[in-house]
């Protein structure tokens, strides 16, 4: 993959109204791409400002705790969590909005995958408008845990070990105007901070 390549064409984004059932959602997720390990221009974040970033980081790597330090160079501050107080009133008021977006490590989230209280933090976030993304280590983890909140239906995974991955939910409109809602997938295969970032800018600004 070519220089100009990088941070665009290494985030893919797959966005799957046609896949859903009347409980929750269905899921496809796309192959990835060579991973790619520079990137050569700013990210755009202007759409990523009108969010408010939180994260865990009880199980950081050095890919996550540089990204999330590359935000605030970027002038997105990003709040830490605590995941003790993951379900508390406190907790969901604050990350349960459309403008909410959450951020912990592949690891973290494989830990959990079988905790109640992640899968109800996962449903009630996500179903308010939020977004999710676990970055590196067993970052496919995501989509096993949001299986077990009942938020999507399974279906084909991205590889284990891809850098990034995450889920928001959008809303579709039915044949008949009815809406419902269905799952907006990132994927993602790079190491540069920067070029994920981008790839969240371009997933909140995409189809």
């Amino acid at each position: 993959m070519g220089e100009s390549n990088a941070g665009i064409h290494d985030t893919k984004i797959h966005s799957s109204p046609d896949h859903f059932s009347t409980h929750w959602f269905g899921c496809v997720v796309t192959a990835s791409l060579p991973a790619v390990n520079y990137y050569s221009r700013p990210p755009n974040t202007s759409a990523l400002k009108t969010q408010v970033v939180y994260y865990f980081a009880e199980d950081s790597n050095p890919l996550f705790s540089q990204t999330v330090a590359r935000l605030g160079t970027w002038g997105i501050p990003a709040t830490r969590l605590d995941s003790s107080q993951l379900t508390t009133n406190q907790t969901l008021t604050m990350t349960s909005t459309p403008d909410s977006f959450i951020l912990f490590t592949g690891d973290w989230i494989a830990s959990r995958v079988n905790e109640n209280q992640t899968q109800t933090f996962l449903f009630h976030v996500l179903s308010k408008g939020a977004k999710v993304v676990a970055i590196e280590g067993q970052t496919g983890a995501l989509f096993d845990a949001l299986t077990n909140a009942h938020v999507i239906n399974g279906g084909t995974r991205p590889q284990a070990y891809s850098s990034a991955t995450g889920c928001r939910l959008k809303t579709g409109t039915g044949q008949y105007g009815g809406t419902y809602l269905y799952p907006s997938n990132l994927y993602q295969n790079t190491t540069a901070p920067d070029a994920l970032i981008q790839g969240w800018n371009d997933w909140l600004t995409g189809p």
